[in-house]
C-alpha cells in the first residue's frame, strides 16, 4: 500500500511539473512574439529546469538557445544547444546548431566535430556533409588575401555593446554611435527585455588633440595631448535620450537633422521601435549647439515598428528595416520612402536583388550614393554580412564585402569617412557583445623602376628625359639620375610608354602594362640606348651565300630599326653592308654594295622617307672593332681588338668561323640629327609607284565631318610629340592639342563607338604604330 502511494505521489510530481513547464513555455512563446527575446529565455530557462521529461526538457532549451541566438549572444546559445543534446540525444537539429555556432565564434575544429557526430548518429542525413562543404570554402574564403585590413576600436569600445558609428557631415573627426553600457550604477538598473542588458544611448566621440574647458570663472582652459585621439565618448543627454533606450542613426546631408531609432514610450503606451528626427538647435543658456526639437519621422505612422534609417544625400529618399509590412519578402526587409510634398510617401520594399526570406537590416547610403546593407539571406560567411548595391555599366549589382570586413560572426552597421575608403563597422567575432571596428582600403602598390643603359658599354646614363604616356591621355615626365635610374608610381587597368631620349643617344622606349595585375608590383623597365658617335650593328641579318636578296628571317630582325628610326624622326643614317676577307676583294665590294641597298629599299618600302636613307658597301675594307658587349660574348676577344684579316688568321676552329661571322654585318651611324622631310621625301625615286601607293595605305584612318557628330566620339592618339616626327606625315590628323612641357598631342580619325575605334587601333598595331584611343564629348 505503501509503494502505492509512493507510486501516485511520485506521478502526481512528474504531471505537475510536466504542466508547469508547458505553461512556461507557452508564457516564452507569447513574450518571444512580442520581440522581447531575454524575458522570453528566462520563462523557457524556467521550463528547462521544471521539466522531467528529456523531449521536453530537449524543446525549452532549443526555444532559449534561439531567443539568445535572436541577440547574438552566440556563447550562451551554443550552451542551450548542448543543454538540448544532452536532454535528447535522438534530436538532430541540436547537433546541426552547435555547429553552426561554433562557426559563428571562429570555432572550425569543434563545427567539424559536431558535423561527424551528426554524421555517425543519423547517416542518412546529408546536412553534415553540406555543412562540411561550407566550412571548408569558408575557411577558404577566409584564408584569401585582400586589400582591407580591420582593427579593433579599443578607444571607444567598451565592455558593453557598442554598435552603429556614423561619421557626422563632412567632420571625419566626429562619431556617433549606440551602446549599451550601462547610465545606472545602482541595483536593480532598468534592462532591455530584448537583449537583458542595458538599454541602449546615443554617444559621441571626437578625434582630436585638444580639450576645450570653461571653469567657473568663465576661463579657458586647453588642455593638450602629444597625438591626437579619440575622446572618453559621452552620452547624448538631450532630446535623444529616453529611459526605453535609441539604437540607430543616420543625418542629413548638413548635419542639421538626425534621424534616430528609439522604443520610447509614446502616449504613455510601448509600441516598439520608431524612427525619429531631431533638429540641430543652439542652447539659449550656454550657446552650444545641441539637438532640440523633437518629432516622428512619419515613416509609416504608430502602427508599424521600424528601425535602421538611411538618408540619401540629396534627401530624396530614407531607407529603413521592418517585418511588419505586408509584401515583405520575409524576415526583416529593407524598404524606402521618398520625399514628396514636404513628408515621406509610402513605404517600397527594395526589391528581390536586395532582400531574402531571410533578414536584411542597417542600411547605410555613402557620399557617393551606393546602398550598403547586412543580410543573413544571401549565402554570405555566416550570420550577418555586409553587402553593397552598386551600379556596373548601367545594370545593378551586389557586391559581397570580402575578409576581413566580413566573418564568420555578425558583421553589419558600416560607414565611410567621407570621400575616402577607410571607415567603421560593427562585428560580434569576438567576446560575447558587438563591437565597433575600424577598416581601410590600402590601394593597390605599383610602381616603375627605370634604367637608361647604354647599349655598346652596358653603364648607365645619367640626364635622360623620359616621356610617360599613358593610355588615359596623361603625361608625365621624368629624369634619370647619376646612375641611370628614374621610378614613378603607376595606375593599375592602365598602359604605360616611356620614351628615352638624351643628345648623345638614340631614343629609347618602354612599355609597361598594369591590366590584369591584382597584387602589388614593381616592374622593371630597361632601356638601352644607341651611343650616335659610333657604328652600331643589327644582330642577325643573314644571306644566302652570294646573294643579296633580303631573306624573311632578315626582315622580321629589321622591325628593330624601324623602331628606331620611327622613334628617331630628326635622323638620317648611312646603312653599309660589310663582308669577310675571303674572296675577291672587287666581288666583296660589289656583294656589299648590293646587300646594303636591298635593305635601303626594304625600310623604304617600309614607309621610310629616302632621303634619310644612305646605302653603302665596304666589302672587307672595315674589319669589326671589338666593344664591351662583344668582348663579353666571345671569351677568346677583348675590348679593341681588330679582326683584320692578319688577326682572323692566326685564330683556328669554330673562333675563326666566329671572327669571320662578326665581319659580315649589316649596320648603321648616323649622319645628321637634323632631319627635316621635304616635299618629295616620301616618294623613293626608285620605286615611285609601288612604295607611294604602300605609304597612302598606313595612313588609312575614318574620317567624318565634326558637325555630323553628336554626343561621345572616339579617335586615335597617334602620340605626344616635341618636334613633328616622320609617322604624322602618313595619316590625316584631326585633332592636336598642347601639353607640358611644349609637347603636342596628335589624334587622327574620327569614330562612333569605341569598339570601332579599338578596332583600328589593333590594325595600326599590326603595322607596327602605336596609338591609344581617346574618347570625346
Amino acid at each position: 500500500m505503501i509503494g502505492k502511494l509512493s507510486f501516485l505521489l511520485t506521478l502526481i510530481v512528474l504531471v505537475c511539473a510536466s504542466c508547469s513547464s508547458r505553461y512556461y513555455i507557452r508564457r516564452g512563446n507569447v513574450i518571444y512574439e512580442t520581440g522581447r527575446y531575454y524575458k522570453a529565455e528566462t520563462k523557457y530557462d524556467k521550463a528547462f529546469n521544471k521539466a522531467r521529461n528529456p523531449e521536453l526538457r530537449a524543446r525549452a532549451a532549443m526555444l532559449a538557445a534561439r531567443c539568445t541566438e535572436d541577440v547574438n549572444k552566440i556563447a550562451d546559445a551554443h550552451n542551450w544547444y548542448r543543454k538540448a543534446v544532452q536532454a535528447n540525444k535522438e534530436l538532430p537539429d541540436p547537433y546541426l546548431k552547435m555547429a553552426e555556432m561554433n562557426v559563428r565564434r571562429g570555432d572550425f575544429d569543434a563545427a567539424f566535430e559536431n558535423y561527424e557526430r551528426f554524421a555517425e548518429l543519423f547517416p542518412e542525413d546529408e546536412r553534415a556533409k553540406d555543412g562540411r562543404y561550407y566550412v571548408e570554402l569558408l575557411m577558404k574564403d577566409l584564408s584569401q588575401e585582400t586589400r582591407y585590413t580591420v582593427e579593433l576600436q579599443k578607444d571607444f569600445n567598451s565592455r558593453y555593446g557598442d554598435f552603429g558609428p556614423v561619421f557626422y557631415p563632412e567632420d571625419n573627426n566626429i562619431v556617433y554611435f549606440a551602446s549599451s553600457r550601462p547610465q545606472e550604477k545602482r541595483k536593480g538598473k532598468r534592462t532591455d527585455p530584448v537583449t537583458g542588458d542595458a538599454f541602449c544611448h546615443i554617444y559621441v566621440t571626437e578625434y582630436t588633440q585638444e580639450i576645450k574647458t570653461v571653469d567657473k570663472q568663465g576661463k579657458v582652459k586647453v588642455k593638450r595631448f602629444p597625438e591626437p585621439r579619440w575622446l572618453k565618448p559621452a552620452v547624448l543627454k538631450d532630446s535623444l535620450w529616453s529611459p526605453k533606450g535609441e539604437g540607430g542613426l543616420c543625418f542629413s546631408a548638413d548635419g542639421n537633422d538626425l534621424y534616430f531609432t528609439s522604443s520610447r514610450v509614446v502616449e504613455g503606451r510601448n509600441r516598439g521601435t520608431r524612427i525619429y528626427k531631431a533638429q540641430r538647435t543652439e542652447d539659449e543658456k550656454t550657446g552650444k549647439k545641441i539637438w532640440g526639437k523633437l518629432s516622428k519621422s512619419g515613416i509609416c505612422g504608430d502602427s508599424v515598428s521600424v528601425g535602421h534609417p538611411a538618408v540619401t544625400p540629396d534627401g530624396s529618399r530614407i531607407y529603413f528595416a521592418t517585418d511588419l509590412l505586408p509584401g515583405g519578402k520575409g524576415g526583416k526587409d529593407i524598404w524606402f520612402a521618398e520625399w514628396l510634398d514636404g513628408k515621406w510617401g509610402e513605404p517600397q520594399n527594395a526589391g528581390d536583388l536586395i532582400n531574402t526570406e531571410k533578414d536584411e537590416m542597417y542600411p547605410y547610403v555613402r557620399d557617393n550614393g551606393e546602398l550598403y546593407f547586412a543580410s543573413n539571406g544571401h549565402n554570405g560567411y555566416g550570420g550577418l554580412d555586409i553587402y553593397c548595391l552598386k551600379e556596373v555599366e548601367g545594370e545593378q549589382q551586389l557586391e559581397h564585402l570580402p575578409a576581413p570586413i566580413n566573418s564568420f560572426a555578425d558583421d553589419f552597421g558600416i560607414t565611410f569617412r567621407s570621400g575616402k575608403e577607410e571607415g567603421f563597422f560593427t562585428s560580434s567575432r569576438v567576446g560575447r557583445n558587438d563591437k565597433i571596428y575600424s577598416f581601410a582600403y590600402i590601394p593597390q602598390q605599383l610602381k616603375v623602376k627605370l634604367l637608361a643603359r647604354n647599349n655598346t658599354t652596358e653603364l648607365p646614363i645619367p640626364k635622360v628625359a623620359v616621356t610617360v604616356t599613358c593610355d588615359d591621355g596623361s603625361v608625365v615626365y621624368l629624369e634619370t639620375d647619376s646612375t641611370g635610374m628614374a621610378q614613378m608610381e603607376v595606375l593599375p587597368q592602365q598602359e604605360y610608354v616611356f620614351a628615352a631620349e638624351n643628345p648623345r643617344f638614340l631614343k629609347g622606349k618602354g612599355m609597361v602594362s598594369t591590366y590584369r595585375e591584382k597584387g602589388d608590383r614593381v616592374f622593371e623597365v630597361l632601356i638601352e640606348m644607341q651611343p650616335i658617335e659610333k657604328p652600331i650593328v643589327i644582330p642577325n641579318i643573314y644571306f644566302d651565300l652570294g646573294k643579296w636578296e633580303l631573306r624573311q628571317d632578315a626582315m622580321d630582325n629589321l622591325k628593330e630599326l624601324l623602331t628606331i628610326l620611327k622613334d628617331n624622326p630628326n635622323i638620317a643614317i648611312e646603312l653599309s653592308a660589310h663582308t669577310d676577307m675571303i674572296g675577291n676583294d672587287k666581288a666583296n665590294l660589289e656583294l656589299s654594295e648590293k646587300r646594303a641597298q636591298s635593305v635601303v629599299d626594304y625600310l623604304i618600302s617600309k614607309g621610310v622617307y629616302w632621303d634619310r636613307l644612305e646605302a653603302k658597301g665596304y666589302g672587307e675594307t672595315q674589319p669589326r672593332q671589338i666593344d664591351e658587349k662583344t668582348a663579353k660574348a666571345y671569351s677568346f676577344l677583348k675590348v679593341g681588338d681588330v679582326l683584320t684579316e692578319r688577326f682572323v688568321n692566326r685564330l683556328r676552329g669554330q673562333q675563326r668561323e666566329d671572327a669571320l661571322q662578326l665581319n659580315r654585318r649589316i649596320e648603321f651611324k648616323v649622319t645628321r640629327t637634323n632631319y627635316k622631310p621635304g616635299p618629295d621625301s616620301r616618294h623613293n625615286p626608285y620605286l615611285v609607284a609601288r612604295t607611294a601607293e604602300e605609304v597612302q595605305k598606313v595612313g588609312e584612318t575614318r574620317l567624318k565631318d565634326l558637325k555630323s557628330v553628336k554626343g561621345a566620339f572616339f579617335t586615335l592618339q597617334l602620340g605626344v610629340f616635341k618636334t613633328v616626327p616622320q609617322l604624322i606625315y602618313n595619316f590625316p590628323v584631326v585633332f592636336t592639342e598642347k601639353v607640358n612641357n611644349g609637347g603636342v598631342r596628335y589624334c587622327t580619325g574620327i569614330y562612333d563607338t569605341r569598339e570601332e575605334a579599338a578596332a583600328a587601333a589593333a590594325a595600326l598595331k599590326k603595322k607596327g604604330i602605336d596609338c591609344f584611343v581617346r574618347g570625346y564629348n
